[in-house]
């Protein structure tokens, strides 16, 4: 934000910000994929059983 008022070059600092914005997005969406995989593969074991019972 300070080379933005300083006048240094203002779409290379909008651009990096807004990629280290997206890299952190990025991060957080594929550390809680990968954490929440077991989570999801018990749930989706769950509904498969009960989908077989009913049936």
């Amino acid at each position: 934000m300070a080379l933005q008022q300083m006048g240094v070059a203002p779409d290379i600092v909008n651009l990096a910000f807004g990629l280290l914005l997206g890299a952190i997005a990025v991060a957080i969406a594929i550390a809680f994929g990968l954490g929440g995989r077991d989570v999801a593969a018990d749930q989706l074991r769950d509904w498969l059983s009960a989908f077989r019972h009913r049936q």
